[in-house]
Formats: C-alpha cells, structure tokens, sequence
C-alpha cells in the first residue's frame, strides 16, 4: 500500500515539475534578460570568458552601468553560461537548464541514501520545485549550480574509492564548486572538516596530482588571478580571514545579520521571507535537531552518525549566510536566501532520511507533494496543456507510450 501511494505521489510530483519547466519554457526563449546580478557580472564575466580576457578583466572594456569590481568574482559556473552564448541558447534558460540538472542531481543524491525510485523522485521534485528555486529560473544567477556542484563533490566525499578516476572526478566537481562563488571556499572548509578524512587517507602522489589539475583550472585559479592583480584573492571583497582590504560597496557594508539585528523590523521581514522561500520546509531548519534529539536513542549507530554529520555541514554554512550580502529592503532580504541552497538541502535530505527511518515515507510524501501545489505567482496559460497532457500521461502510463512507439515503427518501417 505504501508503495503504491509513493508511486502515485511520485508521478504527480513529475508533473507539477514538467508543468513548471513547461510554463516556464516560452518566456525563457523569448524575453529578455532582467535580474539585477546577472546583468551586472554574470553576463560580462561569461563575454569575458568568450573573449579571452578573463584573466585581466580589468582592461576589458565594458558597458557603464557594468561594476568593475565586481567582474573579478569567481566564473567557473559562467563558463556554462559561456557557452550559451557561444551556441546562441537564449540566456534566460540558463537555470531553467540547471533545474532540471539539479532535478537529478538530487535524485542522484537521494539514491546515494538508499531511498527507493518513487521516494528519490519525491525528493528531487521536493527541491527543484522549491520557491525559493522557481524564484530565479528566468535568470543567469549561479546559485543553482553552486548548489549542483556542491552536492556532486558532497556525494563524492561521502564514498571514497581509492581510483584515480574518483579523484579526477573529485577534482572536477571540487574545482567546479569552488570556483563559482566566493562562499565556497568557506563551504569546502566545513566539507573537508566533516567528510574529508577518509578520503586524505586514499590519497597517493599520483591521485594527487590527477585531483589537482581540474581543481587548480577550474577553482583556484579564480583565486590566484585576483590576488597576482590587486593583492586580494576575494576582490572586490573584503576578507576577513586574511585581513586584506579590497573594494567597498553596499553588499559589503550590509550582511544578513545586520538586516536583521539592526534594521527596525528586521527580524519580522526576515522570518517572513524564509517562510514564503521554503514554505513547509522552512520548519527542517528546526525540526532536523529537535527530532534528533528526541530519537537518537532508537537510531542505528550509522545513520545516527549520518544525521549528525548533515547537521555539522549544514549549520555552519546557514551561520556563514549571516555574512553574505543582503540591505534594508525586503527584495534583498528575499533575493539573499538563494545564498541557502546548499545547506538547507541537507536539512531536508535529513527530514527524508528520518521519515524513511520511522515509515513514515507516505506522509511526508504527501506533505511533499501538497507543498509542491504552493507556486510562484502564475498567469493563465491554457495552451501549456497541449503539451502537459501528453507529459503526464507518458508519465503515468510509460509502457504504454513504448508499446504506442513500437505500434508505429512497425507499421511504418
């Protein structure tokens, strides 16, 4: 009976996820680029990728309303918007491209924990489908891809192997998560901390070096450019950690915590925006320990251990988020959540696992898929049915879509 409902509640999670990307399809060819960032460095960075001038953005000419601090930020995620540009992809389908990758990165992840198909499928739909996703699929941010590429080398971590083809891959998906944005390095520190012993313990001078390739091109060399140029590997931020002083501008001036703590009403704009991001799943941020502590005792000493670990990756990456940039307006207090991916994927991978620990899998599911029915603001588009009811019944009736297939091969061929 469980199975049957997980089932159930699978395919319907796909076809509110194939609606969505449906809906979302014909504006992302067809309008143009609007979000403030994307505009402001994303984009120049990927043309400067394009022109060969990344490694002294400084000299590039570029528009006036273009920040030239902020083209020295980390690229690694704008070579995939690169080559959007190179293959005339219509930029406004780069995260709706990386929604579908992550869709099955957390499938991928989810599997990893021994869930089954149905209840893999309910998680990625789960999180692909998140407000706080949905939010940006018209736009050219890379949290979407920080978050892939965090959890690809998260997956990595988690199971060691002692190949050089695991550490190559390792040394891709490292490189390609600490290049694209400043906050992963801060993230890597906590990653290795949690999960990073058992896999020092297989390293050799050769498996060494076939890691330190792609990770050195794709991730640090962000790094070494900035300070070879201006003395500061996280220009045009400050860093604390290295006390070097770089360039100052709003986003510098005004963190997270200060939006809250010293903004009148903060802290009400705040909760506000982290419940309408995340909606239900807002309450993993608290539910997760609580729980925890309340049933540790009937936990498995492994998966006791694999909670405990989620928690110490995730807490003090949401408490790094304090720092990020954000101001005192309540646009930017919602936009800054997107900085939260990674952590709060964690999280709700933990709600998962317990659920699944207690069989408790059909409820959650149906919370799950319920949460999934609270949309971003939609207009009416009756003609997206035109392709949603042959989506859903390819969903819902696959063996019959292959036994139509093969009807028609046969008669035709």
């Amino acid at each position: 009976m469980k199975n049957n409902i997980l089932g159930v509640l699978a395919k319907i999670s796909l076809v509110i996820f194939a609606f969505l990307l449906l809906y979302y399809l014909i504006p992302g060819i067809t309008t143009k680029v609007w979000e403030g960032d994307s505009i402001a460095y994303h984009i120049p960075i990927s043309q400067l990728i394009l022109s060969g001038k990344i490694y002294n953005p400084g000299l590039a000419p570029l528009f006036p309303l273009i920040d030239r601090g902020t083209i020295y930020c980390p690229g690694t995620s704008e070579i995939i918007l690169a080559i959007f540009w190179l293959f005339h992809i219509p930029l406004n389908l780069f995260d709706w491209v990386g929604i579908i990758v992550l869709f099955f990165v957390m499938k991928l992840l989810a599997k990893s924990y021994d869930f089954s198909d149905d209840y893999s499928t309910i998680f990625a739909s789960t999180i692909a489908c998140l407000h706080v996703v949905m939010r940006w699929i018209l736009s050219q941010t890379i949290d979407v891809w920080l978050a892939i590429f965090f959890t690809l080398t998260f997956i990595l971590l988690r199971k060691p192997k002692k190949t050089w083809q695991y550490f190559l891959k390792l040394g891709f998906t490292f490189g390609m998560f600490f290049g694209s944005k400043y906050s992963a390095p801060i993230f890597s520190v906590f990653l290795l901390a949690v999960y990073g012993k058992p896999v020092l313990k297989n390293l050799n001078l050769k498996r060494l070096i076939v890691f330190l390739i792609p990770f050195c091109i794709l991730g640090l060399s962000w790094y070494v450019r900035n300070y070879i140029l201006t003395g500061n590997p996280y220009y045009p931020t400050d860093s604390l950690l290295l006390h070097l002083k770089g360039y100052h501008n709003d986003w510098t001036i005004f963190p997270v915590w200060r939006s809250i703590l010293v903004w009148s009403g903060g802290f009400i704009v705040w909760i506000n925006a982290f419940v309408s991001e995340y909606t239900v799943w807002c309450l993993a941020f608290l539910a997760v320990p609580v729980f925890f502590f309340l049933t540790h005792k009937h936990l498995f000493k492994n998966l006791r251990n694999e909670i405990a670990k989620l928690m110490l990756l995730a807490y003090p990456c949401l408490f790094t988020y304090l720092f990020f940039p954000s101001g005192f307006y309540p646009n930017l207090v919602t936009s800054g959540f997107r900085y939260t991916y990674s952590p709060m994927i964690l999280l709700i991978l933990a709600v998962f696992i317990l659920a699944k620990k207690f069989v408790k899998e059909g409820a959650l599911a149906i919370i799950a898929v319920t949460n999934m029915l609270i949309m971003p603001e939609l207009s009416y588009h009756p003609k997206i049915l035109i392709a949603l009811i042959p989506a859903a019944i390819a969903i819902f009736y696959p063996s019959k879509i292959r036994e139509f297939y093969h009807l028609i091969k046969k008669r035709y061929s």
